[in-house]
């Protein structure tokens, strides 16, 4: 067997000057002439550890939250012993105290602190540090003064600090750092009282118990004084909740005899305004509030967010009238599944289980609640007693987004009339309140580049370049810019569609003036090539609509109930974001005729006539569809009030192929030869796809000939001709041919 390896020692003392110092150290002490110098050497004389800190992102989950990770070599040479009281200090900030925790993973000389508990004087790593064990006996505080530095509270937050920092060492001027809703705050500590009278009165730590009372000083509680909440466009919202707040919170009439809401859930778009609302009917009711935030709250240690949030509400209770602002519940009470730890399901027990206290001796005491998915909420909080009134803030239609922007403006210097404001708010489809206080701050800034002091129309019109809407990003298509110019021929095509789409949308008042009901959808079936997608596009384009497209197999899912709930949601943005067009490219894979089976289709198919009747009105949103096999739909789906307008798009005729070749033929190098009245009576049952194929391989042949060639000639296409031959087939006319007789029979 090969001998062992000898052990190798980590620390050396000095024979010269006596310090202990790490082996890899050695040279260079000896290069310092035992010169102090702690950040290229560090050292241990008289007990001390003389070093550098470094901060880590966490301390390991088996250590105390107070805990300084040194490595036990540097602790049995000054005596420190695990959950030891360890001392740290550098010149110019106050000391700390806290436990000794082994850490074999660190330099040998480091002292490790996680950096999120760290005040501002001690962010720097770079610095010395003096690391030593305190020999006094430290005594309990019985009390603690404290003071916040870098934030002002209305809300006495005592409680949450006596809990959180718990068995934690402190002395006179010390800086505890706490997390409050996602705010670092810097506690300092003003005065200890200790637990009994010490003769000894050289002692300068103390450690916190539970019986610790704190306090905070009264001047840091003071209410401040906060900017106005500009509001607009959501006047009926915010009186139906101060309604059900004012009900709660009355003590006689009819609220002694039933029992009333106490628990609001406010839902819709990220950006819509859930938040600002709550705070705005906060600050107009001038009650004592209290917000919790997910984040904020959840603790690793075994219990600890329950009893924060207990000492939450706790804290209501005792200052009622309040309110209880809960943002993002979701991540605090998310729907049960099995993935869900055993920490989620404790906290929302605990939650439901502090709501229901709320009903005990009638507190007065109101719960808001905000989410973007109430659907991922746990069930049990959306019952009577709970969470038992669900309102939806809607993204906003023309007439909110028009008091949004004029609750904004009117605290700008604008030149922008009433009549330039409705041109705007027209043009603003999909916005959400967030998305018109981004615009507004752009027009701003376009202003300020034009070195002007007042907001003008044309500020407002160039922002809207810039600001995307944020209710179309999760389904926005990037439509390309096509225009009904670069569609050749078909001009009735284009009259109908646009009498059928954007008349009814735009033109809304005058429908309902002559008493005529627009068409429910608009189906255009035709040979396959003949742009209906295309057409569909340029219509999107030129009404200026929000466009949604959707193939028809992308709906289909092999999971039972994905398939309808995503027809559900595509219906449920259209309405969110109108006026819109919905656009089912491939209709006939979702509408084809129904078997006897009761398979994902049928069920899709069933969804999709249920949101066409409107059983939710689909105000300002219409239906688009587009199918090479009109005959293999359903006839539910055809007939009135669904998909009642039919459009058939033909091949085109020789006029519409001769606008086609000069559009495609206007893009390309072509010689004075080349003649497209020629080449359009001699491609006869050429769809359009199939004319842009006759292009692309005349300029592909011209390339084969000569690839330095610098034009297409008449010679490339004749070449082209010989073997390029229509490639719709009789029998599908025939079909689309019957299909219209069938309809007008119909």
């Amino acid at each position: 067997m090969p001998p062992k390896q000898a052990k190798k020692t980590l620390w050396v003392d000095c024979e010269r000057c006596g310090c202990s110092i790490t082996s890899n150290d050695k040279n260079i002490h000896a290069e310092l002439n035992c010169a102090k110098d702690q950040l290229k050497c560090p050292f241990v004389v008289d007990g001390k550890l003389y070093t550098w800190l470094v901060r880590a992102g966490m301390a390991p989950d088996d250590a105390p939250r107070d805990a300084v990770m040194v490595h036990p070599s540097a602790a049995s040479l000054i005596g420190a012993v695990i959950g030891g009281a360890l001392e740290l200090s550098r010149d110019g900030v106050p000391s700390m105290v806290k436990r000794m925790w082994p850490s074999k993973a660190s330099s040998p000389a480091a002292v490790v602190l996680p950096a999120g508990d760290l005040p501002q004087a001690w962010s720097n790593d770079d610095k010395k540090v003096i690391a030593s064990v305190i020999q006094e006996e430290i005594s309990k505080a019985s009390y603690v003064n404290i003071k916040i530095n870098n934030h002002k509270t209305n809300i006495d937050i005592c409680d949450i600090l006596k809990q959180h920092f718990y068995n934690y060492f402190i002395s006179v001027g010390s800086l505890l750092v706490y997390y409050y809703f996602g705010k670092k705050l810097e506690i300092e500590v003003t005065g200890i009282r200790p637990e009994k009278a010490d003769v000894n009165s050289n002692k300068s730590w103390y450690v916190l118990t539970d019986n610790t009372i704190w306090n905070m000083e009264q001047d840091i509680v003071e209410k401040v004084k906060k900017k106005e909440i500009s509001l607009g466009g959501v006047d009926d919202i915010v009186e139906e909740i101060q309604t059900y707040i004012k009900i709660s919170f009355a003590k006689d009439g009819l609220t002694a005899n039933f029992q009333p809401t106490r628990g609001l859930l406010i839902y819709g778009h990220s950006g819509i305004g859930k938040t600002t609302i709550c705070k705005y009917l906060i600050e107009k009711l001038n009650c004592f509030h209290i917000d919790i935030n997910g984040p904020a709250i959840f603790s690793k240690y075994f219990g600890e967010t329950e009893s924060t949030m207990k000492s939450l509400f706790l804290k209501a209770v005792q200052n009622e009238p309040s309110i209880i602002l809960v943002d993002e519940i979701e991540t605090i009470c998310s729907r049960r599944s099995s993935g869900s730890t055993e920490q989620e399901r404790r906290v929302t027990s605990a939650f439901v289980a502090l709501l229901d206290s709320l009903h005990v001796e009638n507190r007065r005491v109101f719960v808001l609640a905000t989410t973007r998915k109430p659907e991922v909420i746990d069930p049990m909080l959306r019952r009577f007693g709970r969470l038992d009134k669900e309102i939806e803030v809607p993204v906003p239609d023309r007439i909110r987004r028009r008091e949004i922007l004029y609750s904004l403006l009117k605290n700008l210097s604008n030149r922008v009339s009433s009549q330039d404001l409705e041109g705007i708010a027209d043009l603003a489809h999909g916005y959400v309140a967030a998305d018109i206080v981004n615009l507004c701050s752009q027009a701003s800034m376009k202003c300020i580049k034009r070195c002007h002091d007042c907001i003008e129309k044309e500020d407002l019109v160039q922002a809207l370049t810039i600001v995307r809407p944020s209710a179309m990003r999760e389904l926005l298509i990037e439509v390309p810019n096509v225009r009904w110019a670069d569609i050749g021929g078909q001009d009735d095509l284009k009259l109908k569609l646009r009498q059928a789409v954007e008349w009814p949308l735009k033109h809304g008042e005058s429908f309902k003036r002559l008493g005529i009901t627009p068409p429910g959808g608009v189906l255009l079936y035709g040979p396959p090539g003949c742009s209906k997608t295309m057409i569909a596009k340029a219509l999107a384009t030129e009404s200026g609509l929000n466009f949604l497209s959707i193939k028809g197999p992308e709906l289909f899912s092999k999971w039972v109930g994905e398939s309808e709930r995503a027809v559900r949601d595509l219906f449920t943005k259209a309405r969110q974001v109108a006026p819109s067009i919905i656009f089912f490219d491939e209709m006939d894979a979702i509408g084809g005729e129904r078997g006897a089976g009761e398979g994902v289709h049928e069920r899709v198919l069933a969804q999709l006539l249920t949101e066409l009747d409107g059983v939710v009105p689909l105000n300002s949103v219409t239906i688009l569809a587009a199918t090479n096999r009109p005959d293999r739909m359903d006839r539910a789906l055809l007939r009135p009030g669904r998909l009642d307008r039919l459009i058939y798009v033909p091949l085109p005729d020789i006029e519409t192929r001769l606008q086609i070749l000069e559009l495609k033929l206007g893009k390309m190098a072509t010689s004075d030869d080349v003649n497209s009245d020629s080449l359009a009576s001699r491609t006869e049952g050429f769809s359009g796809a199939e004319l842009q194929a006759l292009c692309h391989e005349a300029a592909l042949r011209a390339l084969e000939r000569d690839l330095d060639c610098q034009e297409v000639t008449m010679e490339h296409f004749e070449y082209v001709l010989k073997d390029f031959k229509p490639r719709t087939p009789d029998y599908l006319l025939k079909i689309y041919e019957e299909f219209a007789l069938g309809q007008k029979s119909g």
